[in-house]
């Protein structure tokens, strides 16, 4: 039957794609695995309107099943008509995994009890895998101080926890100690903790990542290429495009290899089904030690942020 360009293109990728099995998985606090390479839909013009609906349709019908969205966004109705097109094209939803989060304008008790019906109505899903805090900052909010804002909102997604429409609950942009004061709750873990991460990333995200494996926690990279803005700055380095040519891979896949080589979960953001499908394609090699250290030893003086969320700056 005939094809269009781009279905036909779609296809070949779909006959080299890697399965949904070959992206690894890792347990989550509470219950339930999360998979280890995803597609982000933050912050670009292709994450809005019908190009957001086709670039979730083109991931999930090439293997992948890792999705992060948000509120703030604003595309919760194209990513959920994504989902839908894709379940009735075969994709089970039960192997898609659904990130969104609520941002700091609906925290407090009330705003996230009306949230959270509203979210899954944009949506126009059952249910969703995964909700994150989006940020620690709540100042000024009529809910009280950041602290009591967060754990009142914490509390209030709970009571959906236990209706089924969430499955797990997490953080963004959050310090160890911002997590703690979750956990000392006593309810639900935090099951992840997503953050900027790359090899320049300062000190302190560092050590948050390493709490985070000491407890248990997740972590999901964001911003893993340098962000739309600085991407085609960082993935042209010297050595990045070296590290490539030794083992036949861009330089974008070394950077998301470095991520996973240190269980930690990826989310590149792209609407380009070529590239969603490189970004799937991370696991078939191993960065060596040497490889390793020359990304984990940036010195101090070259450490920067793209997006400029610092975990435990906000009470």
């Amino acid at each position: 039957f005939p094809m269009s360009g781009q279905s036909m293109w779609l296809w070949l990728l779909m006959l080299v794609a890697p399965a949904e099995a070959s992206v690894p998985s890792l347990s989550l606090l509470g219950g339930g695995k999360i998979p280890m390479a995803g597609v982000g839909m933050c912050c670009r013009h292709s994450a809005r309107g019908d190009a957001a609906r086709q670039c979730i349709l083109d991931f999930l019908l090439q293997g992948g099943r890792h999705l992060d969205t948000a509120q703030i966004y604003g595309n919760h109705k194209e990513v959920g008509e994504g989902v839908r097109l894709a379940v009735q094209q075969g994709v089970p939803r039960e192997e898609i995994f659904l990130t969104t989060k609520i941002w700091s304008d609906d925290f407090g008790w009330e705003k996230t009890v009306a949230w959270v019906p509203h979210m899954l109505g944009e949506l126009g899903l059952e249910y969703v895998d995964l909700v994150l805090l989006h940020v620690a900052s709540a100042d000024g909010k009529e809910c009280g101080s950041p602290k009591q804002c967060r754990q009142e909102t914490w509390l209030a997604l709970q009571r959906f926890q236990g209706k089924g429409q969430i499955r797990s609950l997490g953080v963004s942009n959050f310090g160890p100690r911002q997590m703690q004061e979750l956990f000392d709750l006593g309810g639900t873990p935090v099951a992840v903790n997503q953050l900027e991460y790359h090899p320049w990333v300062p000190t302190i995200h560092r050590e948050t990542v390493k709490w985070c494996h000491r407890k248990g926690v997740v972590v999901t990279a964001y911003g893993s290429m340098g962000s739309n803005t600085y991407a085609s700055q960082i993935t042209t380095q010297g050595a990045l495009k070296q590290m490539g040519q030794w083992h036949g891979k861009t330089a974008g896949q070394i950077l998301l290899r470095w991520a996973v080589q240190q269980n930690v979960t990826v989310i590149p953001g792209t609407s380009n089904p070529k590239h969603q499908a490189e970004n799937l394609q991370i696991f078939d090699f191993e960065l060596g030690s040497e490889e390793m250290n020359l990304l984990n030893n940036i010195p101090e003086s070259e450490h920067m942020l793209y997006f400029g969320h610092t975990p435990d700056q906000f009470q």
